[in-house]
């Protein structure tokens, strides 16, 4: 059994692999700067719910944006597992080629997904990730790392507008019946979702056109799957594509 961990800024996504096939997937709820012996219950009882048992455990590995987590996650787990994780970093991204300026600004995370892609789908490739940012990464047909777009997520510029405006806020992202809202209610869920929506088709045409090539698509994060089905071009959703690609740098990286 591998477990893959990727910290985000909301949750941290636990992916379980046996014999190179996801076989479970859980979140550990993030709250920030928690020392290790703060975390330490809080993974054991994600381990406990889903029955994973620390014996059986022969590898992990590491991933995060959060820096002032990981240290924190990654002492509880060598803890509890009675080994050290390995830790993805920037340093190890020699699996694929990164063609911009400092390799060492790209996100581990959209470096994770993009592993995923190069060594499980076709290219060339756009890949979204929704969450707390939503990142569009471009790859050519090599599946070398072109560039990235960073937008505000979703949740989050509903959040900023809620907090400047003092207007409420539905998290649940309905989408509307129409573009013209005609309360507040309707017109802050068209901005939210269609004006998403819309955003995301321009920037896959966008990226297309500068490479000039037609792309796959593929979407994860746990928006997404709101906002990629109204996409006009067609996305294919991944809910697991950075625990995915966390597993094939563990298994380059163990030589398996």
């Amino acid at each position: 059994m591998v477990l893959c961990f990727d910290i985000g800024n909301t949750d941290i996504d636990v992916g379980v692999f046996e014999k190179d096939i996801q076989t479970a997937g859980f979140s550990i709820p993030y709250t920030k700067a928690l020392s290790c012996w703060d975390y330490i219950p809080v993974i054991r009882d994600g381990f406990a719910k889903n029955n994973i048992r620390p014996e059986d455990v022969k590898g992990c590995v590491l991933c995060s944006v959060v820096h002032n987590t990981t240290q924190g996650v990654f002492m509880a787990l060598r803890d509890i597992l009675g080994f050290e994780p390995m830790l993805f970093k920037n340093d190890d991204i020699a699996a694929m080629g990164v063609k911009i300026g400092n390799p060492q600004e790209v996100g581990v995370d959209i470096i994770a997904a993009c592993l995923a892609v190069k060594k499980n789908y076709s290219l060339p490739a756009i890949v979204i990730d929704m969450g707390t940012a939503t990142t569009v990464t471009a790859m050519d047909a090599d599946g070398d790392l072109l560039g990235v777009s960073i937008i505000p997520g979703v949740l989050t510029a509903l959040e900023a507008l809620r907090d400047r405006t003092g207007l409420p806020i539905d998290e649940s992202l309905t989408p509307p019946r129409h573009a013209i809202g005609t309360d507040t209610a309707q017109s802050m869920a068209s901005g939210a979702v269609l004006g998403s929506v819309y955003c995301i088709d321009g920037m896959i045409n966008a990226f297309e056109e500068e490479m000039g090539l037609k792309c796959n698509v593929y979407a994860t994060g746990g928006i997404a799957k709101v906002i990629a089905p109204l996409c006009k071009n067609k996305c294919r959703l991944n809910d697991n594509l950075l625990l995915e690609g966390l597993y094939t740098y563990y298994k380059t990286a163990a030589g398996k």
